[in-house]
């Protein structure tokens, strides 16, 4: 899924930049306050699925791509935004202290590296 990751001190930006990939998932991408970063880890595909709840706007193929919004299991109102695209093998989870988005799940070549970076090295923030 084309999109652009960027960390700086006080932002986490995610952009989906392709098109038919904005069209898919219902977004552009989201932008977070690093103060709002509760959490930033890798995760296996198993992992970031467990806590998926209903979709309510996006696309969801088995084994091919999860996009868009669903909400969270045992958070009412709290919706996470998907966006993996056939590679599962290096998906970062963002936890967030706010309801929309409670939670950002994407597929990156290297999600342990940009988690410390999002985390400052520390794990949980």
């Amino acid at each position: 899924m084309p999109f652009h990751v960027e960390v700086t001190t006080e932002i986490v930006e995610l952009r989906i930049t392709g098109a038919l990939d904005r069209l898919l998932s219902l977004s552009s991408g989201v932008r977070i306050a690093r103060s709002e970063v509760v959490d930033a880890r890798a995760a296996t595909w198993d992992e970031a699925r467990a806590e998926m709840g209903w979709r309510v706007g996006g696309s969801y193929v088995p084994g091919l791509l999860a996009t868009g919004w669903y909400t969270v299991k045992g958070r009412k109102g709290a919706r996470q935004l998907w966006a993996v695209k056939r590679d599962r093998s290096s998906l970062l989870v963002i936890d967030t202290s706010l309801d929309r988005p409670a939670r950002v799940v994407v597929a990156v070549p290297d999600a342990a590296a940009l988690a410390r970076q999002i985390t400052g090295g520390t794990g949980a923030r």
